[in-house]
């Protein structure tokens, strides 16, 4: 969520560079299957209006646009420079400058909201949650995704784990902290749970790595809580 390079697109016209957009729609595909099952549960024959917050770059939004054409897409992030990458790459998505512990968006506009790797970078979550369910619709629903501080990778590579590789994750926790968070914060958890063993790096390099990463294509996330990122999709909860 900062002005890094880190989070630029690279090479995009290379080898490296085409085999990273397959992975990325490959591993997105999970979120318009979740996006489908949305709408046809609580909002059949409607459109969508879909918040990423964090969008960088814009490569979550740029296959919501081509996957759901009549959805509304927003896309917040506190750096200039990838909001210009994001509008460039999704021109359909109407783009933000702005902070998610405030958010630019109207109470109770939004359906679902995707705050993938985002909460790491919080130095007080709580404020975020509360403005995710400001900002949602009765009902709506909040995805995030996040390093997993109680997973495998985490306990044995210790200091050397790659969710301590960026400065900005001053935020690392397990699941039952981001449970707690989103229940305090008047969220009902739908589904959650944590992915694969890519944390290791022996078993993050190919071919060894599709021993994992075909299952987390096809899954998304399993029931247990020892994998290298914790995700989950809670609704706003209405008493």
């Amino acid at each position: 969520m900062n002005d890094d390079l880190r989070y630029m697109p690279h090479g995009a016209n290379t080898i490296k560079g085409r085999a990273q957009r397959v992975f990325r729609s490959f591993a997105y595909h999970l979120w318009q299957r979740k996006l489908t099952e949305f709408r046809g549960r609580s909002k059949p024959g409607s459109n969508l209006r879909i918040a990423d917050l964090g969008c960088g770059p814009g490569f979550l939004l740029e296959n919501f646009a081509k996957w759901f054409p009549e959805a509304e897409l927003i896309g917040i992030d506190t750096s200039d420079r990838l909001l210009e990458v994001a509008r460039e790459r999704c021109p359909t998505g109407h783009f933000i400058k702005g902070d998610v512990s405030s958010l630019p968006i109207q109470f109770a506009s939004v359906d679902v909201l995707f705050a993938l790797h985002v909460v790491e970078h919080l130095t007080v979550p709580a404020d975020f949650f509360g403005e995710a369910r400001r900002v949602l619709r009765p009902g709506g629903m909040l995805i995030i995704a996040t390093p997993n501080a109680d997973g495998v990778g985490a306990r044995l590579m210790k200091e050397k784990w790659v969710g301590h590789s960026d400065p900005t994750h001053i935020c690392l926790n397990g699941p039952a902290f981001w449970r707690q968070a989103l229940a305090n914060a008047g969220f009902s958890i739908q589904r959650d749970g944590t992915t694969g063993l890519s944390g290791l790096p022996v078993l993050n390099k190919f071919p060894v790595s599709l021993i994992h990463w075909i299952p987390t294509f096809i899954f998304g996330y399993y029931p247990w809580e020892l994998g290298e990122a914790y995700i989950c999709e809670a609704i706003r909860a209405d008493c």
